[in-house]
């Protein structure tokens, strides 16, 4: 009997090892494969030590992209609730911060920050692609 129940347990352990975290999570390649729909090139880029925007954010180091020649972070997390955690830490660490300008884009797993540097009051250049983005990943 000891061997029975050793046999289960083992299977149930083995089966659940192998499941991923969340199959709804999406993937860097999901996100990029998405902005590349939307005609959006983006070119790879190094984060700047001195800002905030492009640190990690709840132990998770963003992507760095240039986007029409503006920074383009994308933080890949392994949960919707993960993501609300880093907003949160963002918030936190910014609160009494002077920020660029920048837009705040999120959907399921993945937060994009996109620093404009323009008027907020202005419309972005890129936001309607960019919101065309995040309706693709939306729907995976």
């Amino acid at each position: 009997m000891n061997k029975v129940s050793f046999m289960v347990i083992s299977i149930i352990m083995l089966l659940t090892a192998c499941q991923t975290a969340n199959s709804d999570a999406i993937t860097l390649e999901e996100v990029l494969a998405s902005f590349e729909k939307q005609q959006l090139s983006l070119k790879e880029s190094k984060a700047s030590d001195q800002s905030i925007l492009g640190k990690k954010l709840n132990s998770v180091k963003p992507s760095s992209y240039e986007l029409t020649g503006k920074k383009l972070f994308i933080y890949i997390y392994d949960s919707t609730k993960e993501r609300e955690k880093a907003l949160e830490e963002f918030l936190t660490k910014t609160a009494a911060a002077n920020l660029v300008s920048y837009h705040y884009y999120e959907v399921k797993n993945v937060s994009i920050f996109y620093v404009h540097e323009l008027d907020r009051r202005l419309k972005v250049e890129a936001d309607d692609e960019i919101q065309g983005v995040l309706r693709d990943l939306n729907k995976k």
